[in-house]
């Protein structure tokens, strides 16, 4: 009696062992799918799939045909955000829209200043965001984390933001001819502050200089 009490007590560990081990694989392979699901939307957040066609349209669906001023593009908190500005002849708009899901996330316009000149966009005949990203490549090492589109001395401009490691680099394109108009670098920053910061130096001391002067 005493021996098959045993080999009972030892085919319930069994059973036991072999019931948590399965709910234990079950448990690890669910993780693991969730993990998985939690990396693809991730990466989904982090994508841009819209052109700047298709957010003008978005622009257009919320506050119907107007003049385009400019479109900006950057990663806000790994996520894509469009920046599309317009104007008609009493107000300007801003929309923001996501741009993988395309979502508006914001939008608001106000009455443009009386001084206001506002220049519209020439959106014809202009090369994409990603042409102007492999131009702006050949210029500079780096990945592209930030776009802008807009009327320059009368002539519509990509500027390129692209960054490798710690260094950046804005790259202008004139967005119809393909030219790079302009490259500067964090150092070419960093000498025009200098510079402007001892313009203001030299003026005050010339300044002063012609106070004692005329005391």
């Amino acid at each position: 009696m005493r021996t098959n009490i045993k080999r009972l007590s030892l085919g319930a560990a069994v059973l036991g062992l072999a019931l948590g081990g399965t709910s234990l694989t079950l448990i690890n392979q669910a993780q693991a799918s969730t993990g998985g699901q939690a990396t693809e939307q991730t990466q989904t957040s982090n994508s841009i799939n819209l052109s700047q066609s298709d957010v003008i349209n978005k622009f257009n669906e919320k506050y119907g045909s107007k003049s385009i001023k400019e479109i900006g593009l950057k990663n806000k908190k790994n996520k894509y955000i469009y920046e599309v500005e317009g104007f008609d002849s009493e107000k300007e708009y801003k929309v923001k829209i996501d741009a993988s899901s395309g979502k508006i996330l914001k939008a608001k316009s106000e009455n443009l200043d009386a001084d206001d000149k506002e220049e519209a966009l020439d959106l014809n005949g202009l090369i994409s965001r990603s042409e102007a990203t492999k131009l702006a490549q050949t210029k500079a090492s780096g990945k592209a984390v930030k776009w802008s589109l807009e009327m320059d001395d009368q002539q519509p401009v990509w500027e390129v933001e692209l960054k490798d490691g710690n260094k950046e680099t804005e790259v202008k394109i004139d967005a119809k001819s393909q030219k790079i108009l302009k490259t500067k670098t964090d150092e070419d920053k960093k000498d025009k502050k200098d510079s402007e910061k001892k313009d203001q130096v030299d003026h005050k001391e010339n300044k002063t200089s012609k106070e004692d002067k005329n005391n």
